[in-house]
């Protein structure tokens, strides 16, 4: 039988997911960054539940990044501040060993997209892509099926869509 704190994690996780999906629907900016703060916090709850605990920080400085993108925030210092933060705070708390790298190393990368590729369409996805690989292998590791499955769709749907967007 599964353990409870394996229920809890991969629930927050579904909802983590719906939030979003919800982002997706949304048309403005300020919106989409709003909704996947919403997520941040969903994902962080989920890793806490799932003793991912490199990746709980990692949604933790997310969702800072997300709420400075939010507020249109353009200061190197906190960028530079953010990306470093979400370095020593996953190194500082990993409990996973090389697994737990995976979280710290796919916010590593992209928050420098976010930061510094942010009128790259096509690099920005692939940076999602590649983001999106190290937290379903990371997902698994802890057990958390539904984000696993989460982030291998949406890698998947990301890649389909940049691949019909240069046909």
């Amino acid at each position: 039988m599964l353990e409870t704190s394996v229920i809890i994690g991969n629930l927050f996780s579904l909802c983590a997911m719906i939030s979003d999906s919800i982002s997706g629907t949304r048309k403005k900016h300020s919106q989409i960054m709003a909704v996947q703060i919403v997520s941040q916090f969903f994902y962080a709850a989920s890793s806490i539940a799932l003793k991912g605990y490199s990746s709980t920080a990692q949604n933790a400085v997310a969702l800072f990044r997300n709420l400075a993108a939010m507020k249109n925030v353009k200061s190197r210092a906190l960028e530079w501040g953010l990306i470093l933060a979400g370095v020593a705070l996953g190194i500082a708390f990993n409990n996973r060993g090389l697994l737990g790298w995976l979280p710290i190393i796919a916010n590593l990368e992209y928050s420098i997209a976010v930061f510094r590729l942010k009128d790259n369409e096509r690099m920005l996805k692939l940076a999602f892509i590649a983001n999106m690989v190290m937290y379903a292998v990371f997902s698994i590791a802890i057990m958390n099926v539904v984000g696993a499955v989460s982030c291998a769709f949406i890698a998947v749907t990301t890649a389909v869509s940049l691949l019909r967007k240069e046909k």
